[in-house]
């Protein structure tokens, strides 16, 4: 009974996250974003792009975020404050200096155009304000190396933490990762953070986006883009060890059977 105990107990951690990493699935956008829901802006998308949660191009799970159109932006929180949207008022989720990265997965569809170049990447942002300025830091793939034939149509890529980000009113060669800029503006606060499309790529660009990642020093969370209509689907490894628990709670009461029938035959 001992072993029986010990192997569930292995099983219970050898599938559990770590305390400080969470994952939030998201199986909608609409609505003005908050700190807690991801939304778009009242005209925000001036060239007629969307964003919404498919299983055109499935990543973790059943779904992505979908991507088409030009100037697109969906986010968490608001970096707009009164009286722009006068019912709702800028967000505040903490010290830009805590934070260690944010990464996200990323992939450009194969029937995608755009003016600009084939490897023209969907955009990571992280809002933030800088005393009394509004500033966001950019991720694209022209910052990273991506440009010149470097990625492959209908592909997977991932961006790291160690990547460059832009600043608004900056150099793009003066681009930088998430930790080297928290560690130069000490002052400043994270507002948000946006995945889409720029302005320009015109309404034939198609894109996904997904399992968007914030880092800080006390942890991470990721927001999986899923389909709401297989939400309640167990994962295979979820089967896998409701399978092994069902094994070991046969197991258990068969030898308990067995116990009883030798001590009182």
């Amino acid at each position: 009974m001992k072993s029986i105990l010990a192997l569930a107990i292995a099983s219970t951690v050898a599938f559990s996250a770590p305390a400080s990493a969470a994952t939030v699935v998201v199986n909608s956008v609409s609505g003005l974003p908050t700190s807690t829901s991801w939304g778009t802006y009242p005209g925000e998308n001036t060239g007629g792009g969307t964003a919404v949660v498919s299983t055109t191009a499935a990543r973790s799970g059943n779904g992505s975020l979908e991507l088409r159109g030009d100037r697109t932006r969906t986010q968490l929180g608001i970096q707009y404050s009164q009286p722009f949207f006068p019912a709702y008022d800028r967000t505040d989720i903490g010290a830009l200096s805590n934070v260690t990265g944010l990464t996200f997965d990323w992939r450009i569809a194969g029937d995608s155009s755009n003016p600009y170049n084939v490897d023209y990447t969907p955009a990571l942002r992280l809002l933030i304000l800088d005393g009394d300025t509004r500033k966001e830091l950019i991720w694209e793939g022209a910052y990273n190396n991506v440009y010149g034939l470097q990625t492959v149509p209908d592909t997977w890529y991932s961006s790291s933490v160690d990547d460059r980000f832009y600043i608004t009113g900056g150099s793009v060669n003066a681009g930088q990762t998430i930790a080297q800029w928290a560690a130069q503006l000490t002052g400043a606060r994270v507002q948000g953070f946006s995945v889409g499309i720029g302005s320009g790529a015109t309404t034939g660009y198609h894109a996904f986006a997904d399992n968007v990642t914030y880092s800080t020093t006390a942890g991470s969370t990721t927001y999986n883009f899923e389909s709401a209509a297989a939400s309640a689907v167990p994962e295979p490894a979820t089967w896998a060890m409701m399978l092994v628990g069902v094994g070991m709670v046969g197991a258990s009461a068969r030898r308990r059977r067995k116990v009883a029938k030798i001590a009182f035959a």
